[in-house]
Order: structure tokens, then C-alpha cells, then sequence
């Protein structure tokens, strides 16, 4: 009879909280930062990933020496859109980068007053800056992603070294050359708004500054590319900030 009791008050009871609990207001969770309504607008943000450089040499006899190199990009960019029909997204770019692009290769350097003389040399090839002005495309997906291609004209700075001891004089020389490439840039990303005024991105970018003859210079000696094609390839992660 005891444990009857006992059975019946704990029923009792549960039916009781139950019937509380379900009369009680169900709990709202902390609203979660909208994302923007419209990507028309100006923003600011920063940039960073790798790249890779993929360049050709040729010299007077026409012989084509293909160099490569991997490095570091990050920089800043800064832009606006306008958001159309109702999906669409036309807008500009600016974007300027640091590279830590750099390759040496062990080459040889031609002395034709010398009979065709060869002398070992260590070429150095750099590229220390990237930039670009593109338009861009896109389309707007569940309101807060972003998929767009962009294309415009871009920079780089390049230099190149290349170090020998000279035969005429007995010395160690380093003709160099520092030169500011003008080409043409087109890539593809995708951007998702995640917050108010806050967007992360992912984008690849391929850079042509096409084939110039380049011309090193040192004191004592000079060297002569009769062309240098510069290419780049450049993956990276950025934010912007949305005003």
C-alpha cells in the first residue's frame, strides 16, 4: 500500500511539471547579426595565400630557359558593388600586394667578343610587388554568398641579378635591372557575407605581363635577355569590412 502511495504522488507530481512546463514561454535564442540586405556598397579588407610565378627566358640564339618559383601574397584591397536585377553584382576592385617570390638558378653567360666564351653565373629572379584594378561580375546565391569572376589590368615588380666573375676584368660583377610590368589579370572567387558588415572570400587570380626584352647592367658588364615572359599565378583567403 506504501509503495501504491508513494507511485501515485510520483505521477502525480511529473503530470504536474509537465503540464507547467508546456504552459511556460518556449526560450527565444540571441538573434544571430543579420547579413547585409544589398552588397551595393564600398568596402575595405585584407588578403593573404601563395603564388606561384612561372617564367620564360630567351636570348639572342633563341634558346628558351623556363624558371618557376613559390612564394607568399597579402596585401589589402579596396572597392565597391552594385547590386542589380536583383541578383547580379557589377563593381570594381584595387588591390595591392607584398610577394615573396624569388628563384636562383645556375646559368651561363655568353661573351661573343671572346670567341662564344660561357662563364658560370647565378641568375636571381624577383618579384616583390602585385597589383591590380579589375572589374568584377557576380551573382548572388541565398542572399549571402557571392560567386564572381573579375578581370582588368595589373602590375609587377620585378627584378633580376645575375652575378659572375667577369673575364675582361678579373672581378666579380652583378649586372641587375629593377622594372615596374604592366599586364592583365583575370581570376574567380566566391564570397559569403557572415555577419552585418562582414564578408570572408577565396579567389584565384592569373597575371600576364607578357614578353620584354630585358637589358642588366654593372659597372664593368652587361647582359642582354632578348625576352623575358613573366606569368603569375596567385591563390588567396580575404575579409572585407562592408561600409
Amino acid at each position: 500500500m506504501r509503495n501504491t502511495i508513494m507511485l501515485s504522488a510520483a505521477v502525480m507530481i511529473i503530470s504536474t511539471a509537465a503540464a507547467f512546463a508546456a504552459d511556460l514561454p518556449m526560450a527565444v535564442k540571441a538573434p544571430v547579426a543579420a547579413a547585409p540586405v544589398s552588397w551595393t556598397g564600398c568596402f575595405a579588407g585584407g588578403h593573404l595565400g601563395g603564388a606561384v610565378s612561372d617564367d620564360t627566358s630567351t636570348n639572342a640564339l633563341g634558346r628558351s630557359i623556363n624558371y618557376q618559383a613559390t612564394g607568399f601574397v597579402g596585401g589589402g584591397q579596396i572597392g565597391c558593388d552594385y547590386q542589380f536585377a536583383p541578383n547580379w553584382v557589377i563593381g570594381g576592385e584595387g588591390r595591392a600586394a607584398w610577394t615573396s617570390l624569388e628563384t636562383t638558378r645556375n646559368e651561363f653567360v655568353r661573351f661573343p667578343g671572346l670567341g662564344g666564351l660561357l662563364v658560370p653565373s647565378q641568375l636571381r629572379i624577383r618579384n616583390d610587388f602585385l597589383a591590380s584594378v579589375t572589374g568584377r561580375l557576380g551573382y548572388v546565391y541565398a542572399a549571402t554568398w557571392l560567386v564572381y569572376a573579375r578581370g582588368g589590368a595589373a602590375w609587377t615588380r620585378e627584378k633580376l641579378d645575375d652575378a659572375f666573375v667577369s673575364p675582361n676584368a678579373g672581378v666579380f660583377t652583378d649586372p641587375s635591372v629593377t622594372t615596374t610590368r604592366t599586364g592583365w589579370t583575370a581570376g574567380a572567387g566566391v564570397e559569403w557575407a557572415f555577419a552585418a558588415n562582414w564578408s570572408a572570400n577565396v579567389e584565384y587570380n592569373y597575371y600576364d605581363f607578357g614578353t620584354k626584352s630585358l637589358l642588366l647592367t654593372s659597372p664593368t658588364n652587361r647582359v642582354t635577355f632578348a625576352g623575358f615572359k613573366d606569368t603569375i599565378h596567385a591563390a588567396t583567403i580575404g575579409v572585407n569590412y562592408h561600409f
